[in-house]
């Protein structure tokens, strides 16, 4: 039985000369697991393995009832170990066959950046600027568009994301084993080598539990976020700077080189390009967090967990800039003799004073090379400044702020010119410039985010005298409101204001729910209402708009925010700066995606005049998730629909659950990902792309808003306004079983009500989003789009339909609205869902049913008309090819769980049963979430 597997192992020496590079990865991975279960868990479990799998694909070929019979007998036949060992099998494939995929998709960028005319690939920051236009009006326009981006994507834990840290790990040891394979180069023993590793991390991993034991508190979220700083943001940043500062470079001889310092008679000044001159821009990247911040229906996230968070970001950022100054150290090893009265002579002078010990080690080792004995001493500094920020308070030596720092290294960079070490000055140094810039000493703002009816009850509390321990909403005390403002606060007063200075308001339905939270912070502080005032001019507020009514009214709220003069006064001393956030997730939860888009699209356009209008500069927060019915999707696609001036070079967007791993897991990926957005941001902020987009929304808004009423009456009348559909969706997903997951530290609902699981209402959009994905219906993703479609064809004709397709071609906004759903629509099979179906057996349950599969099918074939295609996703082939090689192995995962549902809902197990039933469909959950992706 191990022969077998062993026999599957594909031969041959690596992967880079192979045909099909992806193909023979999948297998020999596929190969690797076998060979691991038959060795762990026995030839048994092996042949079961091959069995449910050969039995899948063939009745994904072709339908046999007898088959189908055959496998649901032997499903039914498992004890518990042979189904959890089935389920683990399966679950463990898709994720080594993801590292597969992400590293052909690496390979994927490679082939066509080689391929592409001049280098400039599509979607790159080089085709933003060249889009940009030739002229030297043009050119302007772009430098100063270039010299005010701010684009912050914003890490958010979420009940999403399945995988434990030690499984994202172990995951990541085994891509890069999977890169190295890859090496055209390797040698037999080599290959071998490389193998035996792999094995060893399938062991590892077979052996690991996929389900948590116990709820992930805050600060082991924060943990885990950490792990994509350190391997792949802090590097990849200063990258993304270097691609575009090399695209903003102009050809040589034009006469239009920057100064490097020098004049234009040296060799580096003469060639003009990036790593030889000043930078033509600042930094414009930040990152942001969630993670230790949201306390919206997360009592765990306390004051104190907020500022252990910011001691960790410390504690890795920091961390970071001491390697980079002894990676300096050890290679700037210039023999330079210094001018007594040089800037880097006096430093160098000082640093003595200040740390002799260091001094005396320094001199030992590097008598005749300053830049390696300052580099030594700027290290040792960092080390101190990070034992000062985690630990009890500054020590001598340490920095008191990153300019401190960034002065430091202008001093050296400007040393290096002088010596002719422009390469050196405007390389490596530069790019510890870049990302000091980028990350501080706190790594990454983190937002607080708080509900406002909290913040409400907070300051009713407050003005009645109440007491410090009074609970003012479900697990919240006065206390812990008032102790966040002063977290907040302490939190400036160690890493900088730029470590926490934003406060999100959910549900913000009035302005006062924006003023409140500055009344609040004004009587946070004990005893002194002048650190209160302070505290309160140093935070930023940021109303979240999520319901539909509050997308309607967001425009007029802003605007009566910005007439009040005390708010006024406060955005003078912020300079008049507003930041606005927008709900993707509980919009379309209320309205369905067709409305929630347009929507959205209409408030950014409503919110973009006011501030216009009003002076304000105006930062749109797009509150993202991961699953198209959370706004999902390439989120460069989505950047070119926005409302016309809504972006003008700035954005801050939500990066959730498992698509950080997904963006920011390999370096290649992680680059291409912040590439796309900054070229979006770019092209969107053009005045071109500006007047196209005005020209499709005259063409095309009415059309429109008919589209969207319709389709979310639709919506509305089978999700809200059925007052038995909340029974069905708890019977056909597993929303029960996912609530009861161990996934993150934040509840699925914000506040429980009556009865065994949350109301639609009171559930959390995440979750409501990724039990739909569990049961392959993927409702959210595409529901009503096929009922407006059919409507606006009767009512207008058949016209309507080549009208929508031109409409699809030329507006950026109804492309990716509708490419989102052609791939829900691809990825969602009614066939399986069917099955979830049959676990409802209330009396209009087979109703319900009809009337999805009925949409489904009608959405499917009326888009096809619009988008002029034969199949779902023939525009995108090689997604539509991995869905279709995917679906008979999560099918497996999905017989197992919609098997174990009933048995596991019945009264008759015991508590030890249940709770290992429980288990097992948990294990299928995080199995099913690996295999179609995109699930939350």
């Amino acid at each position: 039985m191990v022969n077998r597997a062993v026999r599957a192992e594909p031969r041959g020496i690596g992967s880079a000369r192979a045909r099909d590079q992806l193909g023979l990865e999948v297998r020999l991975l596929g190969a690797l697991l076998g060979q691991v279960i038959a060795e762990q868990a026995g030839p048994e479990l092996f042949e079961l393995v091959e069995r449910v799998r050969r039995r899948l694909v063939g009745l994904r070929r072709m339908d046999d009832p007898g088959e189908r019979g055959r496998l649901a007998s032997e499903l039914d036949a498992l004890d518990l170990d042979a189904s959890e060992g089935l389920v683990k099998a399966f679950s463990l494939y898709f994720r080594l066959v993801n590292l597969a995929e992400e590293r052909q998709r690496v390979r994927a960028l490679r082939r066509r950046a080689r391929a592409a005319r001049h280098g400039v690939l599509d979607d790159s920051v080089a085709e933003a600027v060249t889009r940009a236009g030739p002229t030297r009006a043009d050119r302007e326009r772009l430098d100063d568009l270039v010299g005010r981006l701010h684009i912050e994507p914003v890490l958010t834990a979420h009940p999403t994301e399945a995988r434990r840290r030690t499984v994202l790990v172990a995951l990541r040891r085994g891509a890069e084993l999977l890169e190295r394979l890859d090496d055209p180069r390797l040698t037999p023993h080599e290959d071998g080598e490389l193998r035996r590793r792999l094995r060893e991390e399938v062991t590892i991993l077979w052996r690991t539990a996929d389900v948590r034991a116990e709820t992930p508190s805050p600060l082991d979220e924060v943990r885990s976020a950490m792990a994509f700083f350190d391997a792949t943001l802090f590097e990849v940043v200063p990258r993304l700077y270097r691609t575009l500062d090399g695209a903003l470079d102009r050809p040589a001889g034009s006469g239009d080189q920057a100064s490097t310092g020098r004049g234009s008679n040296g060799p580096a000044a003469a060639s003009g390009r990036t790593g030889t001159r000043p930078p033509r821009f600042d930094a414009f990247l930040r990152f942001g967090s969630w993670i230790g911040g949201d306390r919206d229906g997360n009592p765990s996230v306390t004051g104190a967990a907020t500022l252990a968070t910011l001691r960790i970001h410390a504690d890795h950022v920091l961390r970071g800039y001491e390697a980079v100054a002894l990676r300096l150290m050890q290679t700037i090893s210039t023999a330079t003799e210094l001018s007594p009265g040089s800037a880097l002579a006096a430093r160098l002078g000082t640093d003595a004073g200040l740390l002799p010990a260091m001094h005396r080690q320094l001199e030992r080792r590097f008598p005749n090379e300053p830049y390696r004995r300052r580099f030594g001493y700027i290290a040792e500094r960092l080390r101190r400044t990070r034992a000062g920020l985690t630990g009890d308070g500054p020590e001598p030596g340490s920095y008191g702020a990153p300019a401190v720092l960034d002065a430091e290294l202008v001093e050296v960079q400007r040393a290096l010119v002088a010596d002719r070490l422009e390469r050196v000055a405007y390389g490596p140094v530069q790019e510890l410039r870049w990302q000091v810039a980028t990350f501080g000493f706190h790594l990454a703002s983190l937002d607080i985010r708080q509900h406002a009816g909290v913040h409400r009850a907070a300051l009713a509390a407050t003005e009645r005298g109440a007491a410090r321990d009074e609970e003012i909403a479900p697990g919240v005390t006065l206390a812990e409101v008032l102790d966040t403002f002063r977290a907040i606060g302490e939190a400036q007063a160690r890493f900088g204001e730029a470590a926490c200075h934003r406060v999100v308001v959910s549900f913000t339905a009035a302005p006062r729910d924006v003023t409140d939270v500055l009344e609040l912070a004004r009587r946070s502080s004990d005893g002194s209402s002048h650190a209160g005032r302070a505290l309160a001019d140093r935070l930023d507020v940021v109303p979240l708009f999520e319901s539909a009514n509050a997308l309607r009214q967001a425009g007029a709220l802003l605007a009566a925010l910005l007439d009040d003069p005390a708010y006024l006064a406060h955005l003078e001393r912020r300079d008049r700066r507003q930041e606005v956030m927008l709900g993707y997730s509980d919009s379309n939860k209320e309205s369905g995606f067709l409305a929630a888009g347009w929507l959205l699209h209409q408030a950014q356009a409503r919110l973009a005049e006011v501030a216009r209008e009003a002076g304000v500069e105006l930062t749109l927060f797009h509150g993202r998730g991961g699953a198209i019915g959370r706004g999902g999707g390439p989120a460069n696609r989505a950047i070119l629909g926005q409302a016309p001036g809504s972006i003008d070079g700035r954005i801050r967007l939500t990066e959730q659950g498992e698509v950080i791993a997904a963006h920011y897991a390999n370096p290649a990926i992680a680059l291409r990902q912040l590439e796309q957005l900054t070229a979006a941001v770019i092209v969107a902020s053009t005045p071109a792309h500006t007047a196209a987009l005005a020209a499709a929304i005259e063409r095309g808004a009415v059309l429109m808003d008919e589209l969207a009423e319709i389709s979310r009456r639709a919506y509305r009348s089978l999700v809200h306004d059925d007052p038995g559909f909340a029974a069905f969706f708890r019977a056909v997903t597993p929303i029960s079983e996912i609530s009861e997951m161990r996934i993150g530290s934040r509840p699925a609902a914000r506040q429980r009500g009556g009865g065994e699981v949350p109301s639609i209402d009171e559930l959390r959009a995440i979750p409501w989003t990724f039990a739909w994905a569990q049961s392959r219906i993927d409702l959210p993703g595409w529901y009503g789009l096929g009922t407006a479609l059919a409507s606006v064809r009767k009512a207008h004709g058949e016209g309507t339909l080549d009208r929508l397709g031109g409409l699809y071609r030329s507006w950026p906004f109804l492309r990716s609205i509708l490419d989102n759903a052609e791939l829900a629509l691809a990825k969602a099979d009614m066939g399986i869902g069917r099955r979830y179906a049959d676990l409802a057996s209330g009396n209009a349950d087979r109703r319900r049913w009809a009337a999805i599969e009925a949409e489904h099918e009608r959405s499917a074939e009326l888009l096809l008309r619009v988008t002029g295609r034969a199949r779902l996703l023939d525009g995108a082939p090689v997604l539509q090819r991995a869905i279709a090689l995917r679906n008979p192995y999560v099918d497996a995962l999905s017989e197992i769980q919609v098997r174990s549902l009933p048995r596991l809902r019945s009264a008759e197990l015991d508590q030890a049963e249940r709770a290992r039933l429980l288990r097992l469909v948990q294990a299928t959950v995080s199995g099913v979430s690996a295999g179609l992706q995109g699930t939350g």
